[in-house]
């Protein structure tokens, strides 16, 4: 955030900015999401390590976007998703061998959704996107995984 975004409102200024609008995406939606910030962590239970993936997700057909929290336990049975996410980023092929590089803030990949039902702590009904898979990325494109 650079200074003008945290400009001092006066209590007489004129104001207009709503904020960037965003949604729940349709379950099964396609979309395109830009990396932006990884953590390295615990699970819940503290018994695992874990990533934890925040990413902008906009989606394919022009619905909308939404900000996605994704985690990964860095485990053998969670092995699958890592090399799902990896190939998704362009980083390697289906079968290759990767050592981890998760300096990837800007790193765009490939997903769809699914909606995640949920009651919010004032005990209001809500939904949210999860990454449901991780798609390889388009060959087409050409576009690198970094901005």
């Amino acid at each position: 955030m650079d200074m003008q975004d945290d400009e001092i409102i006066d209590f007489d200024s004129t104001i207009e900015n709503d904020g960037e609008s965003f949604t729940t995406l349709p379950e099964g939606d396609e979309v395109e999401c830009v990396i932006e910030e990884i953590e390295k962590g615990r699970s819940k239970d503290g018994t695992k390590p874990q990533v934890r993936i925040k990413m902008t997700a906009t989606s394919v057909k022009g619905l909308g976007r939404t900000t996605i929290t994704d985690y990964i336990t860095m485990t053998r049975k969670s092995e699958w998703k890592l090399c799902e996410f990896f190939t998704s980023l362009g980083m390697r092929q289906h079968g290759e061998k990767l050592q981890l590089n998760w300096a990837l803030e800007g790193a765009k990949c490939r997903a769809t959704v699914s909606v995640d039902e949920y009651t919010g702590r004032d005990g209001e009904k809500r939904k949210s996107n999860k990454i449901k898979k991780y798609l390889i990325p388009l060959p087409e494109t050409g576009d690198s995984c970094f901005a």
